[in-house]
């Protein structure tokens, strides 16, 4: 039995944070229109301090504003910030971050206040300012611009050259269009392109996956799933963006007819969306699959994905899965779930006390196991800093929780951190699941 949502977005205000992460995961992860979720956040962020709710405040930026919890961003960052302070300086940014991914029609009268607040970062105010004058285009002129995008960026080679961030602002305000948007997005679709090969038209196409999910296309749920099958690690992000975004059963159910005699990347993102999915019906698909995977990797997403729901039908299977398997970084990252989503449901196991006291020693086990699988991290340290600004300035993306592998026309990691890297900062997950999303 699944736990009702006010229980879970309660569960953002418990003691442990492990619990209140995943609490809030359930909602920020589900593009969720709830703007009860954030007041909660605030009184967590409150309630705990500044520091220890760097997270939660920076996972605001997945969920919906209102005018009373974008004031309060600009109480707090109208305060000076201690430029030495390595804490405040992430909780200033995860301030910003919230800003600047707000509904922009909430902040069009309020853009020159925003901008000019003291501890705003410029970059994130350059971006709401694009996002908020975007508001003015007309479909035609945005699809215009998109394509120039496309054509003028597809010489270069990496996709963390080009400047995704614009492209996705182009692609939000195209999904404020109506049936005229709609139908380019189902004809190019269906386009059949190369992806194989760099073109124009294949980088546009991404965007348009992205934009089905925007427009939240049920009709484009076969399309859709027929891009996730391809062998490019781009396109199937941002097809299990799009399918979480248009979600039900419908989708649950389209992508788990697929998932059993698919490829191992086909399972791995359609693992993400049964995640970030909440129906009646999403447990029993995730359990059953689960139940069925061989792949470890793929079985211990599938884990998380039907811890992730709070259910209490998922606590037992799971725990004799982590039980059963030799500990790794995910199994690890995978038993802090199942002891957070087991905390709220009330639901005691042997090991449960022991595995809550254990969190320290794990992080230290995951991130000695992770280094003996993917090497030391700590030649990467020195430029950890200049990669997370590459990564993550003024982007509006909500791509946090997935693995990825290698793409066979796009190429996202950075030369000098990659995405599937250890994180500098130590924590023995990757880099692409750890710090690059903060």
């Amino acid at each position: 039995m699944q736990l009702p949502d006010d229980q879970i977005k309660q569960a953002i205000l418990h003691s442990d944070l492990p619990v209140r992460r995943l609490a809030l995961h359930y909602f920020s992860q589900s593009f969720s229109d709830d703007t009860t979720v954030m007041p909660v956040v605030i009184e967590a962020a409150e309630k705990y301090g500044r520091v220890a709710s760097i997270h939660l405040v920076g996972e605001g930026q997945n969920l919906p504003q209102t005018e009373s919890t974008i004031q309060w961003c600009m109480e707090e960052l109208r305060q000076d910030f201690d430029e030495q302070d390595e804490n405040l300086q992430n909780y200033r940014f995860a301030l910003s971050k919230v800003l600047a991914n707000a509904d922009p029609s909430l902040l069009r009268d309020k853009e020159s206040e925003v901008t000019e607040l003291p501890a705003l970062l410029p970059e994130f105010g350059k971006a709401l300012s694009e996002r908020i004058h975007l508001l003015d285009e007309d479909s035609n002129t945005l699809w215009d611009k998109l394509e120039e995008f496309c054509e003028r960026e597809n010489e270069k080679q990496y996709l963390n050259e080009m400047d995704l961030p614009h492209a996705y602002r182009l692609v939000e305000a195209l999904g404020r269009g109506g049936t005229d948007v709609a139908n380019r997005v189902y004809f190019m679709l269906e386009e059949e392109i190369d992806n194989s090969i760099n073109s124009p038209r294949t980088l546009m196409q991404g965007f348009v996956v992205r934009l089905a999910g925007e427009l939240r296309l049920r009709q484009a749920i076969p399309s859709l799933i027929q891009h996730l099958h391809e062998d490019d690690d781009w396109f199937n992000e941002e097809c299990q963006r799009a399918l979480a975004r248009i979600g039900g059963d419908e989708v649950v159910e389209a992508v788990s007819q697929e998932f059993s005699n698919a490829a191992w990347p086909f399972r791995l993102f359609a693992s993400g969306v049964l995640e970030q999915i909440h129906t009646d019906r999403v447990v029993e698909k995730c359990l059953r699959l689960f139940e069925k995977e061989k792949d470890h990797l793929i079985k211990t997403y599938l884990g998380r994905a039907a811890v992730s729901h709070f259910a209490s039908e998922a606590i037992e299977p799971v725990r004799q899965f982590i039980l059963e398997t030799k500990p790794d970084a995910e199994i690890l990252e995978l038993r802090e779930a199942l002891v957070a989503a087991s905390t709220v449901l009330g639901i005691e196991f042997p090991e449960l006390d022991a595995w809550k006291k254990d969190d320290e020693n794990a992080r230290s086990l995951g991130q000695m196991l992770f280094a003996e699988k993917f090497g030391s991290f700590d030649d990467h340290a020195a430029d950890y800093d200049d990669d997370l600004d590459d990564d993550t300035w003024g982007s509006d993306e909500s791509l946090l929780s997935e693995f990825t592998y290698p793409s066979t026309t796009f190429v996202r990691q950075d030369a000098r951190i990659g995405r599937n890297e250890p994180c500098p900062c130590g924590s023995g997950k990757k880099y692409k699941k750890c710090c690059m999303k903060n």
